[in-house]
């Protein structure tokens, strides 16, 4: 285990998007890409890295936004924490699902974002309705966040394939495990 997270071929990829979370994360706060980050990780990462790769994406967040950026210490933030953790886990399940079942990269790639990205929404919509939150999945507000999440997806997507030339791992995609 050790040997592959020193190796650079396999340990480039789960870094940069820490590094990513990091840096989207001061950026963005409450719209980071978590339904891009799931749709990625279906699409490169074996089920048991995947979930590792989810959650340390979803605590390197929670940490940001409660340590650096003042995110109040109560039972609504808290609670919404928790709900995202569950919404991106489901929808990168589901997208794990939409990727063994889906033939060709692109078409694959599509569905692994669309069905993150709709699990993530709808599941945060119904905790909104008990937890607070619900004016924020208006029309306007859900498409602004979908667009974010496709160009994150799209920019890390760019990024995998440039860390795959410079490592010699060809595999920009490789289906779900």
């Amino acid at each position: 285990m050790a040997n592959t997270l020193l190796n650079p071929k396999t340990a480039a990829w789960p870094a940069t998007l820490a590094g990513a979370t990091v840096l989207g994360s001061l950026a963005l706060a409450c719209i980071f890409p978590f339904a891009a980050i799931a749709a990625l990780a279906a699409l490169t990462l074996d089920r048991r890295s995947g979930i590792a790769l989810v959650g340390a994406v979803w605590a390197a967040n929670q940490a940001v936004g409660f340590l650096l950026m003042n995110f109040p210490w109560d039972a609504q933030a808290v609670g919404h924490g928790v709900a995202i953790l569950a919404a991106t886990l489901a929808g990168y399940g589901v997208a794990r699902l939409a990727v063994a079942k889906v033939e060709g990269s692109v078409f694959r790639s599509i569905a692994a974002l669309v069905s993150a990205f709709v699990v993530y929404e709808v599941l945060l919509r119904a905790y909104a309705q008990f937890g607070g939150g619900a004016e924020n999945f208006s029309a306007e507000i859900v498409s602004g966040v979908a667009i974010n999440d496709a160009m994150w997806f799209a920019g890390l997507l760019a990024l995998r394939w440039i860390i795959g030339q410079v490592t010699g791992d060809k595999a920009v995609l490789s289906p779900a495990r």
